[in-house]
Order: structure tokens, then C-alpha cells, then sequence
């Protein structure tokens, strides 16, 4: 039956709602013989939406809210992999199972979920919905790209200032200076390799040298690099 329009009660972020009655431009933009094979779930704040060894029958696309991928290490750790933002399409693997699982960052997270056998036989004859996997693939590539840089080549006060910027980047399209981390800072810390309170050293310092602004506990204004 597919993804049908109806009211929405979507959330940014950090988890506040954002009334919709329509569908949200994430699916409306999406091939409509993708969108006709999805169906909508929510999950709260830390809910699995897969696990790890979980079978690799389904893709999903973050259509509101905010979703991370981790790897859970034998000695208890947690170790973050990616950020999952709206629009962005995951679960790929060639793997029959997950060797990551993904949780939602935010209460109310709404993700698409699609049938990845059946997806994969219509790639191969819609060209859009072939096009927009092949994008989203690429984009993941170069987000972990981009992410090996920042935790491999710099000092840990470049790693937090330069991850802002990364996520204003992927985030705050159109909408100023100002950030809402979808992430909390003990979280940053340990996607960026650095302690939380290292972390929060650099929050403090960045602060007061003026590069940002503090508006509140997970919302940033960037003021210059």
C-alpha cells in the first residue's frame, strides 16, 4: 500500500514535534515507486531500530528526528559509527546481517522502512530509484570520509569545532548561524575518539574566545571559525 499523506507529527533534532499535514519533503521528493514500497514507523529515544547480527531484510530512510549507527564492543562500550539526519537512506550491507545496529537519537524519530529484496528488483528497472540509491551510498562514503579527517588529523579542540561546522553543514540548511545538536556531548566524544570532558573543555573555550555561542544545552550559534 505504500506511504500515503495523512497528518504527520513529525520532530526536529531534538525531539521537539513539528506538525505536518501533508507529506514531509523527504518522501515527497523520493522516486514514487520507491515511496509506494515504504511504510512508516516511530521509535522512541534509544529504541533499536535494528540490532546488531539482526537479518538485512529492509532499508530505511530518517524521514523526521535523528538516528545513530554503533557498534556495542564485548567489554560493554559503545561505539558511535554515523549520524543518521532526515532523508538519509541506510541499513545497506553485503552482508545477509547487520554487524552495526541503529538506534533513534530523539523521541518521536519517524523512519520509512522499505523491503530491500523488493527495492533492489525495482533498481533494477526504475533509472530514479537506481540514481537515488546510488547517491545515498555516495554520500555515506563521503560522510565517513570526511569524518576519518576530522578524528585522524587534528587537535581535539579542531575535532569539536570542526564537527560543528560538519553538522551545521548537514543540518541548519537555510536557517542562520544557529545549530540543534541532535547528539549529546558524551556522544560527540565518542564518535570523535576524544573523553566527554574534553569535550566540554572545548565547548568552554570556544565559547569564550567567541566562536560560538551557547543557547542552550544542545543549541549553538556558530559565529566563526
Amino acid at each position: 500500500m505504500g506511504i500515503v499523506e495523512e497528518d504527520i507529527q513529525m520532530v526536529d533534532a531534538l525531539g521537539t514535534p513539528i506538525t505536518r499535514h501533508r507529506l514531509p519533503e523527504v518522501l515527497t521528493t523520493e522516486p514514487a515507486r520507491l515511496r509506494a514500497l515504504g511504510h512508516l514507523r516511530r521509535f522512541r529515544r534509544e529504541q533499536d531500530i535494528y540490532v546488531q547480527e539482526e537479518r538485512t531484510d529492509t532499508w530505511y530512510r530518517v524521514v523526521s528526528g535523528a538516528a545513530c549507527k554503533y557498534l556495542m564492543r564485548t567489554d560493554g562500550r559503545r561505539q558511535l559509527i554515523d549520524i543518521y539526519l532526515p532523508g538519509d537512506l541506510f541499513g545497506f550491507t553485503a552482508r545477509f546481517h547487520h554487524r552495526f545496529a541503529v538506534q533513534a537519537v530523539t523521541d518521536g524519530t519517524l523512519v520509512a522502512c522499505y523491503p530491500r529484496h523488493r527495492v533492489e528488483v525495482l533498481a533494477e528497472e526504475d533509472v530514479e530509484t537506481a540514481l537515488e540509491i546510488r547517491s545515498q551510498i555516495i554520500e555515506a562514503l563521503e560522510r565517513l570520509q570526511e569524518q576519518l579527517l576530522v578524528t585522524t588529523t587534528m587537535t581535539a579542540q579542531e575535532k569539536v569545532l570542526e564537527f560543528l561546522f560538519y553538522l551545521h553543514r548537514r543540518l541548519s540548511v537555510g536557517t542562520g548561524n544557529g545549530l540543534a545538536l541532535p547528539i549529546s556531548r558524551y556522544d560527540i566524544a565518542d564518535l570523535l575518539g576524544i573523553s566527554a570532558e574534553t569535550v566540554c573543555r572545548a565547548f568552554t573555550d570556544l565559547q569564550e574566545r567567541g566562536v560560538i555561542s551557547l543557547q542552550g544545552p544542545r543549541r549553538i550559534r556558530l559565529n566563526r571559525r
